[in-house]
């Protein structure tokens, strides 16, 4: 298990002697759950590190009208809601389900205070992860604040293009309606329009940007 964290951004630099000696010295817990299993409520003091080990898990938000939006999934090995845990106000801000078992292993918040002293390294890793997240948050809000949703799909279509003509989707249109909070024949109308247009060819999963200027224009509108 220690050495499955290695993979972890959290314990880049880190050698394997080096691991065998932190977790030694500190008071760590291993969980295990179910497929949809809630693994944590929204709303839930987030006073422990989760590292996911095994498994994958998507984040979800419940509105106040009872909706939910999926804000993205979590594969193995991971850690959730690092930027929390610290905070005056540290508790989860969406329920977290697994899509299958999911194994993790739990450092609460002292226990990870001594990992954090005991190695600098370590440290300076968690803080880029939490920088890297603020980013990461920052440009979901910004997707969230087009107004339409030919505007989000093409805003998501671009940032999953990462500057290539083609690419195949890693979601579903069902899942992608999850995504952006909307039923499903909405999104398969959102591809259809840029389709027509001559913005984008869609065959199945597989997508083609035609104009990559008419794409980035669309969600300026």
């Amino acid at each position: 298990m220690k050495y499955e964290l290695l993979q972890l951004p959290l314990f880049e630099g880190v050698d394997e002697q080096e691991m065998e000696r932190l977790f030694d010295e500190i008071i760590f817990q291993t969980k295990s759950f179910g497929t949809g299993s809630l693994v944590v409520s929204q709303g839930e003091e987030c006073n422990r590190l989760m590292i996911l080990t095994e498994g994958v898990v998507k984040g979800e938000m419940v509105g106040a009208d009872g909706r939910s939006l999926k804000i993205e999934d979590l594969q193995a090995p991971t850690v959730l809601a690092p930027a929390f845990i610290f905070g005056k106000r540290n508790h989860y801000p969406v329920n977290i389900i697994s899509y299958e078992e999911a194994k993790f292993v739990v450092i609460h918040k002292a226990e990870l205070m001594k990992l954090f002293l005991s190695n600098a390294t370590v440290l300076q890793n968690f803080l880029g992860m939490i920088s890297s997240r603020a980013q990461f948050l920052s440009e979901k809000l910004r997707f969230h604040s087009f107004k339409s949703l030919k505007a989000k799909l093409a805003f998501y279509l671009l940032d999953e293009a990462g500057g290539r003509t083609q690419f195949k989707l890693k979601y579903s249109q069902n899942e992608l309606a999850e995504l952006f909070g909307v039923a499903r024949p909405s999104v398969g109308r959102a591809f259809m329009q840029l389709q027509s247009e001559g913005v984008i060819d869609v065959r199945y999963r597989q997508v083609q940007i035609i104009d990559s200027s008419k794409l980035s224009e669309a969600y300026s509108e």
